[in-house]
């Protein structure tokens, strides 16, 4: 399993069109990836322009689907547009 957290924050003024864009591209991974998988997107709580992905993919031509899938590359730049600095990734690993 691939494993990942991802954390970004969001300029002020983009912060409805930030959520509006990750939930359509959500929508369209689950409805669109046959593969099991974790895509999750949680906004923190005392931090309101702050926000976690988890997201975990079977292996990595799953991962690899999921980067290419056009839903995905169209989602990317606008929702890139709305952040306020770059993404910040740590990459897990199972221990058990």
């Amino acid at each position: 399993m691939i494993s990942m957290l991802i954390r970004l924050k969001v300029l002020e003024h983009k912060v409805a069109e930030f959520e509006k864009l990750v939930s359509t591209l959500v929508a369209d991974i689950y409805a669109n990836e046959p593969e099991p998988k974790i895509f999750e997107v949680r906004r923190v709580a005392d931090q309101p322009r702050t926000y976690v992905y988890f997201v975990a993919f079977k292996d990595q031509a799953a991962n690899d689907a999921y980067a290419n899938a056009p839903y995905h590359q169209n989602a990317a730049p606008p929702i890139m547009a709305c952040l306020d600095g770059d993404p910040v990734y740590e990459t897990l690993e199972p221990f058990y």
